[in-house]
């Protein structure tokens, strides 16, 4: 009986904000009249099911023209002004594919600044919300991490199936000074830190929304993991040459490298996807690692060499300073002078 009661109150919360668009939006253009009810549609209180996907294509599709920051603002609006769980979630959902698919540049998302203000979201109507609440905190901070990650790449492409532009992003990178490179891939890690925070999927909603998160979100993680390897593969080319880069950039990649090692657990459920990918991903970083290794050893041995090489020099001027000591004084050599004198006339000639 509860169930069924929500059931009918979502459906009339449904109906009621469909009418209201309708009306406030009367008189405004068709395709912002469209967005809204196209976004009202796909965004119901209905908790069995993702949104729509044709609902979502037609707010996709305006997001590409003219009236994309519409689009956006509309979910945003939509995020700001429900309090349930399951609107929430499906907003994010209908947000996450359109920061993809869009060719706007969305800019309204800043890094760390709680752009989507659902920190504090909280749903206790049911169980069920109460367990989906941490999902729609932990998935807004996503957001917000892959609109910054977009910014930084300045693109979010589709590597998974184009060896070529696979090459151009290398090509791209290859152009970057080390330290951009190194401040890139900073970032890009620190969005697969923040997968690996996701929570658990909530015991009682084993359903097709949550799978419809994870199903993206490891679209998302593959994509990253690519744009990480170029940029390794980018770093450990410059390594190899006569003029490796510096000490601080050697740092910041060694730290770089500890800190995926230990994403690597949390993002083992992710394999089975793209198998070879991840092997080749994860065998990269092994192989760094080795290598940062390797040197670290290499220069243990040259700071061990130079501290006998400097000992020998001490031991060398402790002895020259001993044979200093038994150099004739100024006091000496006068009475060395007198007794050359003396003898002076004592001296033989060269024929004798």
């Amino acid at each position: 009986m509860a169930k069924l009661k929500s059931l009918i109150i979502g459906k009339v919360k449904d109906k009621a904000s469909i009418c209201k668009a309708s009306l406030f939006y009367s008189f405004s253009s068709k395709s912002v009249k469209y967005i809204h009810l196209a976004l009202l549609k796909s965004t119901t209180h209905t908790s069995h099911k993702p949104p729509d996907s044709n609902y979502i294509s037609d707010v996709v599709s305006y997001s590409n023209g003219r009236h994309a920051p519409v689009a956006f603002g509309a979910v945003m609006w939509r995020l700001q002004v429900t309090k349930n769980a399951f609107v929430a979630i499906k907003s994010l959902i209908v947000f996450h594919i359109l920061i993809k698919s869009s060719r706007y540049k969305f800019e309204g998302l800043d890094r760390g600044r709680n752009s989507l203000k659902l920190n504090d979201f909280s749903d206790l109507s049911s169980n069920l919300t109460i367990e989906l609440s941490p999902w729609i905190i932990w998935y807004g901070r996503y957001l917000d991490s892959l609109s910054w990650i977009l910014k930084v790449a300045g693109s979010f492409p589709n590597l998974m199936e184009s060896s070529k532009e696979k090459s151009k992003e290398k090509d791209c990178v290859s152009s970057y000074q080390t330290g951009y490179i190194m401040r890139q891939t900073d970032s890009l890690v620190t969005f697969l830190e923040h997968i690996c925070t996701r929570p658990d999927t909530p015991l009682l909603f084993q359903n097709k929304i949550v799978d419809e998160i994870r199903e993206l979100v490891i679209q998302d993680y593959f994509t990253v993991v690519i744009l990480v390897m170029i940029r390794l593969q980018v770093l450990n080319e410059r390594l190899t040459k006569p003029e490796p880069v510096g000490d601080s950039s050697l740092n910041d990649l060694r730290l770089v490298l500890m800190r995926l090692e230990e994403c690597k657990e949390s993002l083992r459920g992710f394999f089975w996807r793209y198998r070879r990918l991840a092997e080749d991903f994860w065998c990269l970083v092994e192989t760094l690692k080795a290598d940062m290794v390797h040197s670290d050893k290499e220069m243990v041995n040259f700071t061990g060499l130079v501290q006998t090489t400097v000992k020998d020099d001490e031991e060398m001027v402790e002895l020259a300073s001993s044979v200093q000591t038994e150099w004739v004084t100024f006091d000496d050599s006068e009475i060395a002078m007198s007794e050359l004198l003396k003898r002076e006339s004592e001296w033989e000639t060269f024929d004798d």
